[in-house]
């Protein structure tokens, strides 16, 4: 009886396979694909593995380190060449000119352009081992006004001269060994500004329209005006050019400052903007120099003398045309000031007035001469509580020589309840 292969095979299968046959067996049998698992996933419990280091590199190329049997003989990078600094300027030229200036009516600064080497070697010829600076009046002759002994490294001075408009020439020089004069270099004659306030009233008025703002003008001037002409003139010599936009001549006023532009002028700085609460008088004063200041660009006098109730706003000195007599301006304002509860009711001698949110209230008044009782009270919103004030105000004013009211807002009523707004 023949066995099947099968069989066969099982048979010999059964005893233990040498290594050999094993190994082939286990050749022959079939292959299995491996699992595909994503390996750029972290295993549990695992830090990530880190970014290439291309993905952090910038833009520019990396440097390559020199390698190689020549490395020992490369030059290392060249630093980037700093910037150069500005060249310094000269302590001294050496022209040995000298210059004079006026500081005010009362002083004179003098400066000399000499280096180093040539102070010491004019020091050296002195008897007195110094330089001297000779101020003159009008021209250098004669005794000087003033004779100043410098410093021997001194490159400048301040003169005290006490004399306004008046010309000036300063000299500098030395006393020789012999105890003769030495001129070293002259300067030029400069006049000290006035002292005093100048005795011409007369000014000159320039109407702008609203729309042009003193910015506009100057920028114009410059333009078209040549070089140090005053304001006026410039605006003279633009409208004699037909310039548009600015008034003809008929539309400007000249002559002397009178009651009515005073009024005016008073009118333009009143209270009106002060809210209705007690200011003092800085807060005053600040308020005055913010119309000024915010009136550049509106119809408004340009170089005019302002009224007298504001001339303590600018020194006398500042270019403004200033009366030349005494005199002396008074008047008087009075507030009313107060609050409660929002919800009260309030009255001015039986005058109901409104309050605000606050509860807080304020009135303004003229204050003639005379005499003045008013009686404010409060009352709750439920009226089970009242408060009342007397207040009596009385004025009156005695004058010694001549005395006028100061310009006063018109619109300011005596403190009478009639009066409450």
């Amino acid at each position: 009886m023949k066995k099947s292969p099968k069989a066969t095979t099982s048979k010999k299968a059964a005893p233990a396979p040498k290594p050999k046959k094993a190994t082939a067996s286990a050749s022959r049998a079939p292959r299995r694909a491996p699992k595909k698992t994503d390996e750029s996933a972290p295993k549990t419990g695992e830090a990530p593995p880190p970014l290439p280091a291309i993905l952090l590199e910038g833009d520019s190329a990396a440097q390559r380190k020199p390698s190689g049997p020549g490395q020992r003989f490369a030059s290392p990078p060249s630093p980037p060449a700093s910037p150069m600094p500005p060249p310094a300027l000269p302590e001294a030229y050496g022209t040995g000119s000298l210059y004079l200036a006026a500081r005010d009516p009362h002083w004179l600064y003098a400066t000399w352009d000499l280096t180093r080497a040539q102070q010491n070697q004019y020091n050296g010829l002195s008897r007195d081992r110094h330089l001297v600076l000779r101020i003159y009046k009008g021209e250098a002759a004669g005794a000087p006004f003033s004779e100043i002994h410098l410093p021997p490294a001194s490159r400048n001075w301040f003169a005290h001269v006490g004399m306004g408009n008046t010309a000036f020439l300063a000299v500098l020089g030395y006393y020789n060994q012999k105890g003769d004069w030495t001129l070293v270099t002259q300067s030029d004659p400069v006049t000290t500004p006035s002292d005093e306030i100048s005795e011409d009233q007369s000014f000159r008025l320039e109407t702008l329209p609203a729309e042009l703002h003193l910015e506009d003008v100057r920028q114009l001037v410059q333009q078209v005006a040549p070089g140090n002409l005053p304001l006026l003139d410039a605006l003279e010599a633009l409208r004699a050019q037909g310039h548009p936009g600015l008034p003809t001549r008929q539309r400007i006023s000249r002559g002397e400052w009178t009651p009515a532009q005073d009024t005016a002028l008073a009118r333009v700085l009143s209270m009106d903007d002060v809210r209705r609460i007690w200011v003092g008088s800085l807060e005053i004063t600040e308020l005055v120099r913010r119309h000024l200041v915010g009136a550049e660009g509106s119809a408004m006098p340009v170089g005019a003398a302002w009224s007298a109730g504001v001339s303590s706003l600018s020194s006398p000195y500042g270019g403004m045309s200033v009366p030349k007599s005494f005199w002396f301006n008074i008047n008087a304002e009075l507030i009313i000031y107060g609050a409660t509860e929002p919800d009260a009711a309030v009255t001015i001698d039986g005058k109901r007035i409104q309050l605000r949110a606050d509860g807080s209230f304020s009135f303004r008044f003229a204050l003639p001469d005379g005499r003045f009782p008013l009686s404010v009270t409060a009352t709750s919103a439920d009226g089970d509580d009242s408060r009342l004030a007397h207040l009596d105000f009385q004025r009156a004013t005695h004058y010694q020589g001549h005395v006028e009211k100061h310009p006063q807002d018109p619109k300011l009523k005596p403190p009478l309840a009639k009066h409450v707004a």
